[in-house]
């Protein structure tokens, strides 16, 4: 907007004119802004766009404000940075589409701005309590109030709290953020304008999905010996209870009694649960660290891998795990089948990846203790271990051997 529109706007009582919005940056790339007033509720109405309504309104964070440190740091040298460029192969796969098929047209749109991050919101919040939006203002141009507000309704924004520096488990924080923003931004792919953005189905594969990049942004290392992993004691007591949650699996269990496995209707829909089934995954030699199929990563690095080279190796091991779960997750939703629980994300992977299938099924039994397989399930008291994992060997060459299927103790 020109200085003279800008003046008119004001003087015909048009003072909110909006000027047209330049894209913020480039796809593979993040930024940092801040509220110049307090953000939008969670869950806030959105527009035809995908838009939130009223768009908030963002001012940019300088390079060097002290703040935004950590965010630069660990984006750099830290598991923040992993997450981030997950999120860039996120947006890449939307935006060509997997095995022929396109996402929608709006999300193809998003998928072509950065990563917006907001220094807003308590660090005290979990990652799934963290206020998420589409769309908002930024300030500035013109000469005071002469200056519009550009509009930059598609970019895809989450909280990382108001205050990084004060925050001494900061890459546990981010991580669960930058990790729910990637599962939202693909479990919403497909929708169509005006439908919902994540839908309840694919809620607690969301959020079990951020709770297990938030335990591995706990464990991962930077530096040699104790200065390069988090304390024991940083962070809030709730995120460190969920961080021993998942290492103990203790999420399958009933609340207050480790001896008793929980309903295994209920561990399909519960995101500790998911979260323990995908950190196990990650970890895994036989899934996560396994080299895929070179179609799995063609769209990706198939044209910048020199020959002779690994596309895995160049990935490392957790952005090999991250992509070969996007494209399974990303092929079930344009397949017409998106995941609705653990069974159907696990079913996607296996049928993605069918080299992976053997070890995949014995992470998810040995986990749930067997009890969507067998009805219910098997021991998990620590005097019965060893005929336990006996036992959970046996149901897992079954589901292997197709046998028994992963749903076969749930009700019909």
């Amino acid at each position: 907007m020109s200085a003279l529109t800008s003046i008119a706007c004001a003087i015909f009582g048009m003072g909110a004119c909006r000027r047209a919005a330049a894209p913020l940056g480039e796809a593979d790339s993040y930024v940092v802004y801040e509220p110049e007033a307090p953000t939008v509720a969670a869950g806030a109405e959105r527009g035809p766009q995908g838009a939130t309504l009223p768009l908030p309104r963002f001012r940019e964070v300088r390079l060097d404000d002290p703040r935004a440190a950590p965010i630069h740091r660990i984006a750099n040298d830290g598991f923040l940075g992993e997450l981030l460029r997950t999120d860039y192969l996120a947006k890449q796969l939307i935006r060509d589409g997997w095995q022929s098929k396109s996402f929608s047209v709006i999300a193809r749109a998003q998928a072509q701005e950065p990563t917006a991050l907001i220094l807003a919101g308590s660090r005290m919040a979990r990652a799934e309590e963290a206020t998420m939006g589409v769309g908002f203002a930024t300030v500035g141009g013109g000469f005071g109030v002469f200056g519009g507000a550009a509009q930059h309704p598609r970019v895809m924004w989450i909280e990382t709290g108001d205050d990084p520096l004060a925050d001494p488990a900061f890459v546990q924080t981010a991580s669960g953020r930058v990790a729910r923003l990637i599962a939202e931004r693909l479990a919403s792919a497909a929708d169509e304008p005006g439908g919902p953005s994540g839908a309840p189905a694919a809620r607690a594969l969301i959020d079990g999905y951020a709770l297990a990049m938030e335990v591995i942004g706990r464990e991962w290392r930077v530096g040699e010996g104790p200065q390069g992993s988090l304390p024991p004691s940083a962070g809030t007591g709730t995120q460190r209870e969920r961080f021993a949650g998942v290492r103990s699996n203790a999420f399958v269990m009933v609340p207050g009694d480790l001896g008793t496995l929980r309903p295994a209707s209920e561990m399909l829909t519960d995101a500790g649960v998911v979260a323990a089934v995908i950190h196990r995954m990650a970890q895994s030699t036989g899934v996560g660290r396994k080299v895929a199929p070179p179609e799995i990563y063609a769209p990706f690095v198939g044209q910048r891998v020199p020959p002779g080279i690994s596309p895995a190796a160049v990935l490392g091991p957790i952005r090999n795990f991250q992509v070969k779960l996007l494209c399974a997750w990303a092929g079930a939703i344009l397949g017409g089948h998106p995941p609705r629980d653990l069974v159907d994300l696990i079913t996607a992977y296996a049928q993605a990846l069918p080299a992976e299938r053997s070890d995949l099924y014995r992470i998810f039994v040995v986990t749930t203790y067997g009890a969507t397989v067998k009805a219910g399930g098997v021991s998990p008291k620590p005097a019965n271990a060893t005929a336990a994992l006996a036992e959970l060997t046996v149901l897992s060459a079954e589901v292997s051997a197709g046998r028994r299927t992963l749903r076969a103790a749930l009700p019909q």
